[in-house]
């Protein structure tokens, strides 16, 4: 690309008079363009007896044939003067300047504007560099990190393209402390970044976009196109290239940092003190370094120096480093107790595990003792609901976990389930039960005793018990709550998973936890604790029906559906009072959907004189009119509204604008049984999120003549989980309803 721009301008510049000059600049400069970037260049002219309209002919003359073409020619015109002027003062241009690279006319211009701009960025270095730190610090607060995202920018996220050129830019300071603050050579990061611009150039070459985003609906067709196997090996290989050039260039801007501070203090040169930390650690200059008479030959030290140096937010020395992993470890496959002790002194240090377990982990250090590991590095999750990748997310679970260890009686148990909940990703089958299996083998190692293996072996194999069952069962059925308590089996189980559940769901990503399921969760918790204390589970949760008084009330004075909207912080909530009928849910849910109104639960509540209660709490992807709302309500409730086809058009126009993905598509699966429940039948559906889902499920259950008591509706990214809790039926009706409501399903892809 570099070569046939370069072509193409040095011929148009052919024409440029005496004294004026095209350079390629940016990206460009550096050849390095991807089919989406920007072409940057710039037009230098000199300062005087040029007119307006000879400055304007020859702009035209360059840059209108790239700009007729559709091409993306970002130009600029100027003097040297006012080049160099407006680079004093941007970062941006400054960096440009100095890789400045002649394209045509006087090359001598050209190469007079670099020299000049390095001159200025080599003589106030320490005010450029603070400069780009800070916009480093920016640019990875916003875009986050490449290595971990399930989504990552590519270009300006922590350990991007951009990284990459930050540390190139600084080293054209020509400081010989920032030439030392480059652990590695230089073409290191240069191997790992020609690994993500390859995946970039094919991201926009494929999507016709410029974006620096691999959003999980491109990367089939990216992995393919650049030689992977499938979306899961190109993104193990992204992830691996980003963490070589974030592991760099963090240390490297760390230690410019310092000696920027030092230089602040009048001390240019570090102070060589030594501070003891424990046995075999000692603090120099900033970093943690094991002192000269650690013993290697101790498992255990490996743990205590990462601890020492997370607890007090240091960074792990890379001499220190590389010696523990030239030097063989004994006896890994059984731990002692103090290795056991010190790693989990590691896992209570909070914010820091993070970056430690990371930098253990690029010496293979971490899985030396958990080889367990190796498999979940980098390991991408294909989930909407998840930022990270396996391993991030472990580590970030942990991290969430530490905001919660006073609420546990066993604080160690609640990190390790952590750490561990997840392991089981990355083998086949399902990764709750590979996990179970795993984690009695990690934590027999360990040296945890038989009581506590099992109840790491609890944690992970009911890690999704608690959400599961306070999103998709009915908390006032008191079979719900024993089959909890069956399954956790005491009171400190429960206490931990209700831990593990919120630090897992923090660590997901930003939807995953609100007040909503943190509120049925806890309802959840309190019903099976009441079990599990012996109490009868029949007298645990007893509906309030008094807050629906009132729109009672209107309702019989109305003697028409009323509907009422209370906003709420994650989720707002819709009642409609009305009289009771079959099919009036699905009367509701059609209408709400109509409107845009996403169901996210249910509930249905019946008076003795017939009056129906049905309260949702709803997500609205737009503010809705409720009082057109309510009068479509009324409308489909009186057939003069038809529902059918109001939704047949609205799932016409969403078709046009749904957002495919790259995660495992959902599949159809409709489950009922009469075993979850005492007095109902409970039917489960999985399928595809689309338009008008729940109304066609609930249409369904009507035309079959089933009441809904109560229902729980989930939309994970891209598929619905709703749970109904219908009349009972016998088991030989089962299967004549499933056929049906599959059928609805097919009907609404």
């Amino acid at each position: 690309l570099c070569d046939q721009m370069d072509g193409w301008l040095s011929m148009l510049a052919a024409n440029l008079p005496d004294g004026w000059a095209l350079a390629a600049t940016g990206g460009y400069a550096a050849y390095r363009l991807a089919p989406g970037s920007d072409v940057d260049v710039m037009l230098l002219h000199p300062a005087k007896n040029v007119s307006a309209s000879q400055l304007s002919e020859m702009a035209a003359m360059l840059w209108y044939p790239f700009w007729d073409a559709g091409l993306k020619l970002s130009a600029a015109t100027h003097t040297k003067r006012s080049a160099l002027e407006l680079a004093s003062r941007d970062l941006v241009t400054m960096t440009s300047l100095t890789g400045m690279r002649a394209l045509g006319g006087s090359a001598t211009l050209a190469d007079t504007v670099r020299a000049e701009a390095l001159a200025m960025w080599r003589r106030d270095a320490w005010d450029w560099l603070a400069k780009l730190s800070a916009a480093n610090e920016e640019r990875w607060f916003k875009f986050g990190d490449v290595a971990s995202r399930l989504e990552p920018d590519l270009k300006d996220g922590r350990g991007g393209l951009r990284d990459h050129d930050a540390v190139r830019w600084a080293l054209r300071t020509e400081q010989e402390v920032v030439s030392r603050s480059l652990e590695g050579p230089l073409d290191d990061l240069a191997v790992a970044a020609s690994t993500l611009a390859a995946v970039r150039g094919e991201l926009h070459r494929l999507t016709n976009r410029s974006s620096n985003v691999l959003p999980l609906e491109d990367q089939d067709a990216v992995a393919a196109a650049s030689g992977f196997d499938d979306a899961d090996e190109m993104m193990l290989a992204v992830s691996a290239a980003a963490r070589v050039i974030e592991w760099t260039c963090g240390r490297f801007w760390e230690r410019i940092e310092e000696h920027a501070q030092r230089v602040a203090k009048n001390r240019s040169r570090p102070r060589h003190s030594r501070e003891p930390l424990g046995q075999g650690a000692q603090l120099a200059d900033g970093e943690v370094e094991l002192a000269a008479d650690a013993d290697l030959a101790d498992q255990s030290t490996i743990f205590r120096v990462a601890a020492s140096s997370a607890h007090g937010g240091h960074r792990l020395a890379r001499s220190a480093l590389l010696r523990m992993a030239n030097t063989p470890t004994p006896h890994v496959e059984r731990w002692t107790s103090r290795t056991r002790q010190e790693f989990l002194s590691l896992l209570g240090s909070g914010e820091n595990l993070v970056r430690i377990a990371d930098a253990l982990e690029f010496f293979g250090l971490l899985s030396r003792f958990l080889p367990e590991w190796r498999v979940v590095r980098c390991r991408p999750q294909r989930n909407a609901f998840h930022v990270f990748t396996v391993d991030r997310h472990l580590l970030q679970t942990v991290v969430e976990a530490n905001a919660l260890v006073r609420t546990v009686a066993r604080p160690d148990m609640l990190l390790l389930g952590a750490l561990l909940h997840d392991i089981g990703k990355g083998h086949p089958g399902n990764h709750t039960e590979v996990g179970t299996r795993l984690v009695v083998d990690i934590a027999t190692r360990m040296g945890f005793d038989a009581a506590d293996v099992d109840t790491l072996r609890c944690l992970v194999e009911n890690h999704l018990l608690l959400p599961e069952t306070a999103t998709r069962r009915d908390l006032d059925d008191p079979r719900t709550a024993q089959i909890v308590a069956e399954r956790v089996g005491s009171l400190e189980r429960l206490e931990l998973l209700r831990a593990l559940v919120e630090a897992d769901s923090r660590a997901t990503g930003p939807t995953a936890w609100n007040g909503w399921k943190s509120g049925l969760i806890d309802d959840l918790v309190r019903v099976t604790s009441e079990v599990l204390r012996g109490h009868e589970p029949a007298a645990i949760a007893k509906r309030d029906t008094k807050q629906f008084a009132a729109l009672v009330r209107r309702f019989r004075d109305e003697a028409v559906p009323c509907l009422e909207h209370v906003a709420g912080d994650d989720f707002d909530v819709v009642t409609v009072a009305s009289a009771d009928h079959r099919g009036l849910f699905a009367e509701i849910a059609g209408t709400l959907a109509l409107n845009a109104v996403e169901v996210v639960s249910a509930d249905v509540w019946t008076s003795r004189d017939g009056i129906a209660v049905d309260r949702f709490q709803v997500r609205c992807s737009s503010d809705p009119d409720w009082e057109r709302v309510e009068r479509d309500l009324r409308g489909a409730v009186r057939q003069t509204l038809d529902i059918v086809a109001a939704l047949e058009q609205r799932m016409r126009q969403a078709a046009r604008l749904r957002r495919p993905t790259a995660a495992a598509p959902p599949q159809l699966e409709v489950l009922m049984s009469n075993e979850s429940s005492t007095e109902t039948t409970v039917i489960e559906v999985r399928a595809p999120d689309a338009v008008g889902v729940l109304y066609r499920l609930a249409a369904t259950l009507r035309d079959v003549d089933l009441d809904i008591r109560s229902a729980k509706v989930a939309t994970l990214g891209h598929e619905v989980v709703d749970v109904f809790y219908v009349d009972r039926i016998a088991e030989d009706r089962h299967e004549p309803v499933r056929r049906a409501l599959m059928a609805a399903l097919m009907r609404s892809r």
